[in-house]
């Protein structure tokens, strides 16, 4: 599943910082797992974050970027997920993604046709780095089988969301099942998404 994002266009959102400031953000053009990305969590729903990609938990010792994907199947048989389902839900910002299709040895490029952002489903934790005991947030995209659009590239897809089913996801008031059987149930729809070739991006 995709490890190289677009992250777009941000002058129309307002980030919150760590010591609760706000910036408007600069223009970034991609991310990759360690990287930064606007999110929203079900803890503030009313503010933009950044946090950054690959979730991260008490019993890791070192900065890594292993835990960058979720299973929707697996949301309550890992232990990981099991632990946030339900308590930490976030929803990431994009405005594209990439996929590697190894058959064809080519990288494609996914945006939505209106050209609006992409809302990914996700879980998120806070990760105490205890070497400069700085408190870090990250997160972990859930992923779940392709529409019929991106089953023509790959065998999973991002847990897409649109843009008025987000407070579904990240309200605190429904229980874990509750919340992921909306998200089984609301696929992103296989119109809603354009496939390009992409040539400046190689490797999956």
């Amino acid at each position: 599943m995709c490890g190289h994002v677009e992250i777009g266009e941000q002058k129309d959102i307002k980030i919150i910082k760590r010591d609760g400031s706000a910036y408007t953000a600069k223009n970034s053009a991609s991310g990759n797992p360690g990287s930064m990305l606007p999110v929203v969590t079900d803890a503030l729903p009313d503010k933009v974050q950044e946090f950054r990609w690959g979730l991260l938990t008490a019993d890791d010792n070192n900065i890594h970027s292993k835990n960058k994907h979720a299973r929707v199947e697996s949301l309550f048989t890992v232990g990981l997920w099991r632990e946030r389902v339900g308590r930490k839900h976030c929803v990431i910002r994009i405005q594209a993604y990439f996929e590697y299709n190894r058959q064809e040895e080519r990288t494609y490029k996914i945006e939505r046709t209106d050209g609006k952002p992409f809302y990914i489903a996700g879980l998120w934790e806070h990760w105490l780095d205890v070497k400069t005991n700085i408190l870090l947030p990250t997160f972990v995209m859930i992923t779940m089988p392709p529409n019929r659009t991106a089953a023509e590239i790959h065998d999973r897809m991002p847990a897409i969301l649109e843009r008025a089913n987000i407070k579904h996801w990240i309200n605190p008031h429904l229980s874990g099942p509750e919340r992921v059987s909306f998200l089984k149930g609301h696929p992103c729809p296989a119109e809603s998404l354009n496939i390009s070739l992409h040539k400046g991006h190689k490797g999956g």
